[in-house]
């Protein structure tokens, strides 16, 4: 159950930039750096007790955000607290007793042992180098009671074993000793046990849950697989792209999740039973790159409930498709000459049609639009007369080869808020969201589904 202890971790407002300071060939070219912001302001606290999970697709930024809390990375902006002590700001003493109290259990066990060192001599090093335990004997006691702890036992065996003797729940189990033997507070598990066969998954698991109990400990459990979120963490907090999306107790982001990119993931979990309804996620296109983040939400050139203007009068899905259009158009993405080798009729119309659609699954697809088609009759967004025409002219200027007056003609058109700002982190019931959808007087009051982001 969720715990209401005290803080143990506090970031506010933390980013991680890779490749900030400017390289040799950026100073012959005369250009600025542009570094991946791959953690990016990001506020969060984790009570003791607690585990929090944070979830995500690859490159969400997951990983770099587990290696800040236990100074594998130092953070380019912002403060990370440890108890209460900002930990770049740390004394030799207090260097040493951070080191002691926050471990790491990497993701996997065949490259995080030492393939030279028997598993006690990869255990007992922790303790040599935090200079704990009176003698070897004592270190050697608490090496084969640790060691029982997580499963190893008796422990003797094994003691002289080197990691290719063992298999990778074995290895695993080691690692999250080798954790474990300078008794720490906190533990960050960054996909503990995805490198591990699905049969003795869950036996790690439970594991790492009664160790928590018998240790005292706060865990921050990093996974892509939500149902494993599920199961472990007291509190989960979604990322995409750098950015915290949700955040709040695990129950309620997995029943109820108010972020559109939250439920995006949990639409693209698979079903087991095979006779239930399957909803799959209603996005398109691929992650942004992280060297050129989107502007406002990160997520809004993906997100099904973009949020139209307030002067807009069709209908959410026709501002979709037509906030598409215009995107594909300024980045030059819309592929004019297939258009019209594929067309039939009035050119125009080949790239209207082709323009407008979207990759999606048929649950989410308009009438006779099939995923792959690439082609849409624009009469069934039921356009208004000034949208389609805009529209139409922007086609007759690509169908001329006029790229540029193409974008003039759609500039300015066609403007969500979802593009234009960046939402702040307001609540929404027992969560907490970045999406324009929650006004942040009146987080409560939501726009209908299919009618905003």
């Amino acid at each position: 159950m969720a715990n209401d202890g005290d803080p143990l971790i506090e970031l506010e407002n933390v980013s991680k930039l890779f490749g900030a300071t400017q390289g040799v060939t950026d100073q012959l070219l005369g250009r600025e750096p542009n570094p991946v912001r791959a953690v990016d302001d990001v506020s969060l606290t984790i009570n003791q007790g607690d585990i929090m999970g944070i979830a995500g697709e690859s490159g969400c930024g997951k990983t770099t955000l587990g290696k800040l809390l236990v100074r594998l990375h130092e953070p380019t902006h912002g403060t990370i607290k440890f108890d209460g002590k900002d930990i770049s700001d740390l004394s030799n003493e207090e260097e040493s007793e951070f080191r002691k109290r926050v471990q790491m259990i990497f993701q996997d066990p065949f490259e995080s042992l030492n393939p030279r060192m028997t598993v006690f001599q990869s255990v007992m090093e922790p303790l040599e180098i935090n200079d704990m335990g009176d003698s070897y004997r004592d270190r050697r006691e608490r090496v084969e009671e640790v060691l029982e702890d997580v499963g190893l036992a008796p422990a003797e065996p094994y003691l002289d074993e080197f990691p290719k003797e063992l298999s990778g729940g074995e290895r695993q189990r080691v690692a999250i000793a080798r954790a474990l033997i300078v008794n720490p507070d906190f533990v960050v598990c960054d996909e503990p046990v995805s490198m591990l066969d699905v049969s003795i998954r869950a036996g790690v698991l439970n594991l790492m849950k009664d160790l928590q109990d018998k240790y005292g400990l706060t865990y921050l459990f990093i996974s892509h697989d939500l149902s494993l979120i599920g199961y472990m963490c007291d509190r989960t907090t979604i990322m995409y792209l750098g950015d915290v999306v949700e955040q709040g107790p695990t129950t309620d982001v997995v029943q109820d999740p108010k972020h559109p990119y939250t439920k995006a993931l949990f639409d693209a979990v698979p079903e087991i039973d095979p006779e239930a309804e399957r909803h799959r996620a209603n996005v398109t296109g691929e992650v942004p790159n992280p060297r050129n983040p989107p502007s406002g939400c990160r997520f809004h050139p993906r997100c099904s409930t973009i949020i139209p203007p307030e002067d807009w009068t069709g209908s959410q899905e026709a501002f979709r498709r037509a906030f598409q259009f215009k995107r594909r158009v300024v980045a030059g993405d819309l592929d004019v000459e297939e258009a019209l080798d594929d067309a039939s009729g009035e050119p125009v119309d080949a790239v209207l049609a082709r323009g407008l659609a979207l990759d999606l699954p048929e649950e989410h697809s308009l009438p006779g639009e099939k995923s792959g088609a690439h082609s849409v009759d624009p009469s069934a967004l039921n356009l208004s007369g000034d949208v389609e025409r805009t529209l139409r002219n922007a086609a007759e200027q690509l169908v001329e080869g006029n790229h540029g007056n193409a974008k003039t003609e759609l500039d300015g058109e066609f403007v969500s808020i979802c593009e234009r700002e960046h939402p702040d982190i307001r609540t929404a019931g027992t969560r907490e969201t970045a999406c324009h959808l929650y006004g942040v007087e009146d987080a409560e009051s939501v726009a209908a589904p299919g009618a905003s982001d």
